[in-house]
C-alpha cells in the first residue's frame, strides 16, 4: 500500500504530531513543517530547514508555491525550534498562506518531545506545552500503511550508502562477464531476459545475489527497460514498491551504472510518498551522472512540491493504457 494512498484521520495536535515523522521518514529538528489539506483532509506534508534566527527570515523557504501546487486551501504550520523563532517564522509564513488562500489552521511548536500552541492561551495549551506521545491512532494508521521514521535525515541518506568494497569489487566483475556474454545474444533474445529480471526481482522477497546485482543493474542502463521498472512500480502491485530492491541494486554498483538504478529508487520512494529518501537517490544518480535526464526531471518535480499521484504516466511514453496495465 502507498502511504500516498493512506486516508489519515487526524483528530487534534496529537494526532498529528505522532504522525508526521512517519509522513516525512525522520524525526525533524530546527525545522519548519506544513501539513497541506484540502476541506479539512490532509493531503501534503512539506518541510524545510529554519534559518540560524529571526534575523535572517529572508532565507526561509516558506512553501507557498508547493502549497498551491497541491490545491491546498488550509494548512497546519509546525515550527521544530525554540520559541522566539518559532514565533517569527509562524507569523510570516501565516501572512503569506493568507495571501495566496491558505486558511492557516493552527500554529504549533515543538521542542525537547514537547508541543506548545502558538495561537491559543486557554487551559488545554499550557504555556509549559504538553508532552508529544510516542504513538496515536493515527499514527499507527500510517505505520500500518508502510511509513516509518529514522532517528534523523543523516539516517536516511545511510540507507544509500555504498557497499562494502569487496561486494562492489565482485558486482564490477560479475558486469564485465555479463557483457561479454550478452555479446553472442542477439538484442531480441537479450531484452527478453532483462524483462524477466525485472519481473522476477520485483516478486521474490529475497534481494539478488552479486551475479545478479550485475544482470540488473545492465539492464536498467537500457532506458526502455528502466522505463518497465517505473511502469512496474506505477503499478501499486508491489510492496512499498520493493524500494530496497532497488536501493540494493543502486548500493553495489559503480558510477557508470549507478545513475538508472538510484533514479528508479528514487522514483519508488517518490511514489509511495518519502520525499526524503527520493531525494537522497536523486541526488546520489546525480553526483555519479550530472546530466542524467530522468534524475533532474524527477528532483525538479519532488523539490516543486507535485504530488507523488502525478507521476502515474511517468515510464508510459506514448503507450497506451491497456498496453501500460497489461
Amino acid at each position: 500500500m502507498h502511504t500516498t494512498q493512506a486516508r489519515i484521520r487526524l483528530n487534534g495536535p496529537t494526532d498529528l504530531l505522532t504522525t508526521i515523522p512517519l509522513l516525512l521518514g525522520f524525526h525533524p529538528d530546527h525545522s519548519l513543517v506544513v501539513v497541506g489539506l484540502i476541506n479539512g483532509e490532509l493531503q501534503c506534508t512539506f518541510r524545510v530547514d529554519l534559518p540560524g534566527s529571526a534575523d535572517h527570515l529572508e532565507h526561509l523557504v516558506d512553501l507557498t508555491q508547493q502549497l498551491s501546487l497541491n490545491e491546498c486551501d488550509g494548512c497546519v504550520v509546525v515550527v521544530y525550534g525554540e520559541a522566539e523563532l518559532a514565533q517569527a517564522v509562524s507569523e510570516r509564513v501565516s501572512v503569506r498562506y493568507h495571501a495566496a488562500g491558505i486558511e492557516p489552521l493552527d500554529l504549533l511548536r515543538v521542542a525537547e518531545g514537547r508541543w506548545f500552541s502558538l495561537t491559543c492561551s486557554k487551559p488545554c495549551c499550557p504555556a509549559e506545552g504538553l508532552p508529544i506521545p510516542e504513538t496515536s491512532p493515527a499514527s499507527c494508521e500510517v505505520a500500518v500503511a508502510g511509513g516509518y521514521a529514522e532517528a534523523d535525515r543523516s539516517a536516511i541518506a545511510a540507507q544509500l550508502a555504498p557497499a562494502p568494497p569487496g561486494r562492489r569489487a565482485a558486482v564490477s566483475r560479475a558486469v564485465l562477464a555479463a557483457l561479454t556474454s550478452d555479446a553472442e545474444i542477439d538484442w531480441g533474445a537479450q531484452r527478453d531476459l532483462d524483462l524477466q529480471a525485472i519481473d522476477h526481482w520485483m516478486d521474490q522477497k529475497t534481494l539478488p545475489d552479486l551475479e545478479a546485482i550485475a544482470d540488473v543493474g545492465l539492464a536498467l542502463g537500457d532506458l526502455d527497460i528502466r522505463d518497465y521498472a517505473l511502469r512496474r512500480i506505477n503499478s501499486g502491485r508491489y510492496e512499498a514498491n520493493r524500494i530496497d530492491l532497488w536501493i540494493w541494486v543502486a548500493r553495489h554498483l559503480e558510477d557508470d551504472l549507478l545513475a538508472p538504478a538510484a533514479t528508479v529508487a528514487g522514483f519508488a520512494a517518490y511514489r509511495f510518498g518519502n520525499g526524503v529518501l527520493a531525494l537522497e537517490a536523486f541526488e546520489l544518480a546525480l553526483k555519479a551522472s550530472p546530466h542524467y535526464r530522468l534524475a533532474q526531471m524527477l528532483m525538479a518535480a519532488l523539490q516543486a512540491g507535485i504530488p507523488p499521484g502525478a507521476l502515474s504516466r511517468v515510464g508510459c511514453g506514448g503507450r497506451e493504457e491497456a498496453e501500460v496495465s497489461d
